[in-house]
C-alpha cells in the first residue's frame, strides 16, 4: 500500500492544531527581563547583607531606648556648627568644627546621654555591650581627662541630679511586669563613699522629666503631677497635677517650682500653701543657676520655635532676657551652678544655645551625632559632647 496518498496526508493536516505565533517575541522578551531583574534583587539583597555584616563588625553604638547599646552601621564623622551670637542658626550658618575626642583614663564604657554637669565633675549615662535587659548600666563622672568614679546599676538610666547631700539618679526598667502599663521606676540615692540606696516609685508611674534635688526635697516629675522625697529617698507624697507629655523643677529664689502648663508652681517641702506664678504662654521648661531662674516660653501660637526666655522670680519684674535664634526648635532648659542654656534641635540635629544676661551666647548645632548623643555647657568657652559612645570637646570663642 503507498505511503504517500494525498488524502493520508491532507487529513494529517487537517488534524493538526493551529498555532499562534502572535506576541511570542513579546512572551519571550518579557521572560527575559524578569530573569534579569530576579537576578539584580538577588545581586541586591546579597550586597545589603554584605553592608550589614560589616556595619556589625565596625561600630557599636548605644540603643535608641537608652536602656544598652545596640550595633549600627559606620556613619559620618562627628561634626558641630558653632555659631555665636543670637543669628539665625538653620542652613549652613556658622563654623563648622571637628569635635576633640577627650582620652580618659580609665574605660567608661559607652558613654551616652543624660549628661549632668555638677558641681565637681560630669556626670554622664554609660552601658556595657550586651543584650536588652542583661548589660549593666553606669554613672560615670569625669573631671578632664579623669574617671573620678564609676557607680554601677542595671536599669536604663532616665535623669541624674546633686543635691540635697546627695547625687541621685532615676533608672527604669526595660519592660512592664505584674501588670502594669509602665515599666517599674527607681530613685537611686548615691551618698558619699557609699553604696546606692533604691526607691521603686508608686506603680505606673511616667517619668516626665529629669529629676531635681532642690528646695529641702527630691522631686521626681511624672506625667499627672511630681513625686516628693525626702533627703534621705523615703517617699512622702504625689502631688497631682493636670497631664503633660514633659514637665521640669528648679529653684527659683528659695522655692522650688513644677511646670504645670502656663503656670509655675511653688512645691512647699512642708506641704503648705503654694505661691504660683502665671505666664501668658505655654511653659516649655524651668531652670536654675544657682537660684536665679529662668523660664522657657514657647513662641507664637504655642510653637517651639520663636521662644524666649524670662527670668522667673516672683519677687522681681519679669522681664525678656534672650529671643532663642530663628531656626532653633526648643524643647527645654538645663543648668550647672553658674550658666542657663537651651536644649533642642536645628534642623532635626541635637542643638544647644548658652544664654546671658540680654541674649545667646553661642549655639552649638551638632551633624552626625548617634542615637543618645548629648551635650553639656562645662565652662564659658567649652561644651563637651557624647556621641557613639565617645566623650568630645569642642572650644567656643
Amino acid at each position: 500500500m503507498p505511503t504517500d496518498d494525498p488524502r493520508l496526508a491532507q487529513a494529517l493536516h487537517d488534524a493538526a492544531p493551529t498555532v499562534r505565533t502572535i506576541g511570542v517575541v513579546d512572551k519571550i522578551a518579557r521572560h527575559r527581563q524578569r530573569r534579569r531583574r530576579n537576578r539584580r534583587v538577588i545581586t541586591v539583597a546579597l550586597g545589603l547583607v554584605v553592608v550589614v555584616v560589616v556595619g556589625a563588625l565596625t561600630f557599636a553604638v548605644a540603643r535608641t531606648d537608652g536602656s544598652a547599646p545596640h550595633v549600627a552601621a559606620p556613619g559620618a564623622q562627628l561634626q558641630a556648627r558653632v555659631i555665636t551670637g543670637a543669628h539665625s542658626v538653620d542652613g549652613n550658618t556658622g563654623t563648622l568644627v571637628t569635635p576633640t575626642h577627650v582620652g580618659l583614663d580609665a574605660d567608661p564604657h559607652l558613654l551616652r546621654a543624660p549628661v549632668l554637669a555638677g558641681a565637681a565633675a560630669l556626670s554622664v549615662a554609660s552601658y556595657d555591650p550586651g543584650p536588652d535587659g542583661v548589660a549593666l548600666s553606669h554613672v560615670v563622672r569625669i573631671t578632664g581627662n579623669h574617671v573620678v568614679d564609676v557607680v554601677d546599676f542595671k536599669a536604663h538610666i532616665v535623669s541624674l541630679a546633686e543635691g540635697e547631700g546627695a547625687r541621685w539618679a532615676l533608672t527604669q526598667n526595660l519592660r512592664s511586669t505584674g501588670g502594669n502599663r509602665v515599666p517599674d521606676a527607681f530613685l537611686k540615692r548615691i551618698p558619699v563613699g557609699g553604696d546606692p540606696i533604691s526607691t521603686q516609685l508608686p506603680p505606673n508611674a511616667e517619668p516626665a522629666g529629669a529629676i531635681a534635688a532642690t528646695g529641702g526635697a527630691v522631686w521626681v516629675p511624672v506625667r499627672d503631677g511630681v513625686l516628693q522625697y525626702d533627703p534621705n529617698g523615703t517617699f512622702v507624697r504625689k502631688i497631682s497635677l493636670a497631664a503633660a507629655s514633659s514637665r521640669s523643677v528648679a529653684q527659683v529664689g528659695k522655692v522650688a517650682y513644677v511646670t504645670d502648663g502656663r503656670v509655675l508652681r511653688g512645691l512647699d517641702p512642708a506641704g503648705g500653701a503654694s505661691d504660683t506664678i502665671t505666664f501668658g504662654p505655654q511653659i516649655l521648661g524651668v531652670a536654675s543657676a544657682g537660684v536665679d531662674g529662668r523660664v522657657l516660653l514657647a513662641g507664637e501660637g504655642g510653637a517651639n520655635e520663636g521662644a524666649r526666655v524670662e527670668s522667673a522670680d516672683s519677687g522681681s519684674p519679669v522681664h525678656v532676657t534672650a529671643v532663642l535664634p530663628d531656626g532653633f526648635v526648643a524643647a527645654g532648659l538645663a543648668a550647672s551652678s553658674d550658666r542657663i542654656w537651651a536644649v533642642g534641635t536645628v534642623d532635626g540635629k541635637l542643638a544647644i544655645a548658652l544664654l546671658v544676661d540680654g541674649g545667646v551666647r553661642a549655639t552649638v548645632v551638632l551633624d552626625n551625632a548617634s542615637d543618645g548623643a548629648a551635650m553639656a555647657w562645662t565652662d564659658a568657652h567649652t561644651v563637651r559632647v557624647v556621641s557613639g559612645g565617645m566623650l568630645s570637646e569642642i572650644s567656643i570663642p
